[in-house]
């Protein structure tokens, strides 16, 4: 299921480009930097996926993935946005929450697409929220229906009088 919904994420970011790049010059040739802070399957497939759709729309020859992984460390981040900017990659893809923290304030020109992140409000620091980050952001949610959530966990056990969640308090949208 996650590995479907990473797939959709990344043909979606995909879908967009296409607009984008209509108006990146009349080379056709591209140059994307991808930052993931992780290796993780379901963000693997993200890019994997995100790639794939890239390809398929605009050929393999012509266009040039250049892939930071970030180990884990945020920090790390920063660094490779910084190489991106410098190399001025056509767009950024930012895989995860630190990714795109990181991009956003590396670059207000360099278009960048977040994945992965659940709230970009929350990621942002943005008050009153709309739905729309604007300015050269854009992306997907993998932001859960938690209403929809709650109530198939009391469909399922209607006599449940207390339930936990399970959350990384180091992750600003898990608190979301």
């Amino acid at each position: 299921m996650k590995k479907t919904i990473s797939l959709i994420m990344a043909l979606i970011l995909a879908m967009s480009l296409c607009i984008g790049f209509a108006s990146c010059g009349a080379s056709g040739q591209y140059t994307i930097g991808i930052c993931q802070i992780q290796p993780h399957a379901a963000l693997d497939a993200a890019t994997q996926g995100f790639k794939d759709a890239l390809i398929e729309e605009f050929g393999e020859g012509n266009i040039t993935f250049v892939e930071q992984n970030a180990q884990g460390d945020s920090t790390v981040c920063s660094t490779i946005i910084n190489d991106f900017v410098t190399k001025n990659v056509d767009l950024i893809l930012a895989n995860a929450t630190p990714s795109l923290q990181a991009a956003a304030n590396g670059t207000a020109t360099i278009p960048i697409l977040g994945t992965a992140v659940t709230e970009y409000g929350t990621a942002l620091s943005i008050e009153n929220f709309s739905g729309t980050v604007g300015g050269n952001i854009s992306g997907t949610s993998d932001l859960a229906p938690l209403d929809q959530q709650a109530q198939m966990i009391l469909d399922i056990f209607p006599k449940a009088k207390t339930v936990a969640m399970l959350y990384c308090s180091g992750e600003p949208n898990s608190a979301y």
